[in-house]
């Protein structure tokens, strides 16, 4: 059973629920109305018969004594279609018929021989001998001033017209039912199209989007912000970041068969040579560099790999920036070799951050490395820190070929690579170096930004937290091992802070 026919029967049930509901107690007030208002008639009736009658005992004080009663006319004071009778009652003797109006002269039988003699007002309904039913109203009749009942005053009107009413009035009910329902039929099997019509156009597209047809395919936007329009845009940036993903997948599958490929040709080929030629060292040395170019490449991928899973945890512990930007300076010279380039230091302020030091000393020197492809010879590398009162601002400035801005949008992809030939290194490099430093940066809660002109230079700048007073004291115990193995800090020249920093 799809849905939509659950939504049609549900709501036709519920609708006719309601209208057997309502019918019912309609129904019931309006009959109970109706006979209400013959009720109505019957008291009047009676009560002007009673109160306008006269009894009293009649005898001798020596001999028995009875009871004379004296009736009006009980046509003056009875309504149109209504029925009167009197009755004496004895609790020893059979009823006797006294009077009835003119509309029962022909008929001497109790209109309800079961309440005659009943010393309170009942009312009842009775069927007669030819089908009529009737409602029939008794009223005790007493001697003025005392309480013995000695008869009854009966009172009739025929149910047939509101019998008959009432009768019309269910067949209206019901056909007005019968075709309030169908009409709930139909409209519910409108309303249920048009509720469910996107929720159809979400079943093709997540069709198609598992089908890998079209991972491009977007949901119609609703002109109304309800709950479905609401699920059509969360279920749009879904598909958008389906999209993205299934794109970086596929493209990082082909940059990493690219990258290996590379490596392995190069080793096959100088194998094969190997194998002619017999054993060279700069055969072997080819082949070494080429495995290291690959370890490389599958370390950084699985560091990458456990940073998206979430499996990469830190062991953050309070460090000092400045040395770490020290020791990268000093093993920057060993990156260089004999190329025609000039690392220097520049500003550098006592910084202390919460982090990893292994891990920040490979995002310098991965920002370092990059620096080192892309500066011609007689360049120079420059490397600060300063800080504000929150940040510090480790900054690696070169002036070298520069970054388009289409390139600055995707230098921090993995295996995004700008153009090879204005490199200066040996090894172009896998592309995956600014991924890890931009990976390194946000899980110190820090970010790292780019600035670069094509021909002048490229800078980045690498923000990091500082560490506040209370954080450093709780740190100095376990930093006082670390100290005694430091490096000692080299006495530089302070210089003025950046704008940035200026306007932190």
């Amino acid at each position: 059973m799809t849905l939509r026919l659950k939504l049609i029967i549900l709501y036709a049930a519920l609708l006719t629920v309601i209208i057997l509901m309502f019918g019912t107690i309609t129904f019931a007030a309006i009959r109970s109305i109706w006979i209400e208002s013959v009720d109505q008639t019957l008291r009047e009736t009676v009560n002007l018969v009673i109160n306008n009658s006269t009894s009293a005992l009649v005898g001798d004080f020596s001999g028995p004594r009875t009871i004379q009663v004296q009736l009006p006319p009980l046509d003056t004071f009875r309504a149109s279609g209504v029925m009167v009778q009197a009755w004496q009652t004895d609790e020893e003797e059979a009823p006797k018929f006294v009077v009835s109006s003119a509309n029962l002269r022909d008929y001497s039988n109790p209109l309800d021989p079961n309440t005659l003699g009943a010393s309170e007002l009942i009312y009842s309904n009775v069927i007669t001998s030819n089908g009529t039913e009737l409602r029939v109203l008794t009223a005790p009749v007493s001697l003025t001033g005392r309480d013995a009942v000695f008869g009854s005053v009966q009172a009739a009107v025929s149910l047939h017209t509101v019998n008959v009413a009432t009768s019309k009035l269910a067949v209206i009910m019901v056909v007005g039912g019968a075709i309030g329902v169908g009409i709930s039929i139909f409209l519910g099997a409108w309303l249920s199209h048009q509720a469910l019509e996107p929720i159809g156009a979400i079943i093709q597209a997540a069709d198609s989007i598992s089908t890998a047809e079209d991972l491009r395919t977007r949901l119609p936007e609703q002109r109304h912000m309800d709950e479905l329009g609401m699920l059509t845009t969360v279920l749009n940036r879904m598909l958008k970041r389906i999209e993205d993903l299934f794109s970086v997948q596929q493209r990082f599958v082909a940059d990493v068969s690219h990258e290996l490929r590379t490596p392995l040709t190069v080793i096959q080929g100088n194998l094969e040579m190997i194998e002619r030629y017999g054993l060279e060292p700069e055969l072997m040395e080819a082949v070494k560099d080429e495995t290291g170019r690959m370890a490389r490449l599958v370390i950084d991928l699985l560091l990458l790999a456990r940073a998206d899973y979430g499996g990469m945890k830190l062991d953050l512990i309070a460090v000092d920036l400045d040395t770490i930007l020290v020791d990268v300076y000093h093993e920057g010279h060993i990156l260089i070799k004999n190329r025609d380039l000039s690392l220097i230091l520049g500003s550098i302020e006592p910084a202390r951050v919460m982090g990893n030091p292994d891990r920040l000393k490979q995002l310098v020197l991965n920002l370092v490395g990059n620096a080192i492809k892309f500066t011609p010879d007689g360049g120079t590398i420059t490397l600060s820190l300063q800080v504000s009162r929150r940040n510090a601002y480790l900054s690696v400035c070169d002036t070298g070929v520069g970054i388009s801005a289409e390139d600055q949008k995707h230098i921090f992809d993995r295996f995004y690579q700008t153009d090879t030939s204005r490199t200066h290194a040996k090894h172009d490099g896998s592309g995956l170096g600014l991924s890890i430093a931009q990976w390194i940066a946000n899980a110190h809660d820090g970010k790292l930004t780019v600035k670069s002109t094509l021909g002048e230079g490229t800078t980045f700048t690498v923000i990091l937290p500082l560490m506040q007073a209370s954080d450093s004291d709780e740190a100095d115990a376990d930093k006082t091992v670390t100290h005694l193995f430091a490096r000692p800090r080299l006495p530089l020249p302070r210089r003025r802070k950046t704008p940035e920093a200026q306007q932190e």
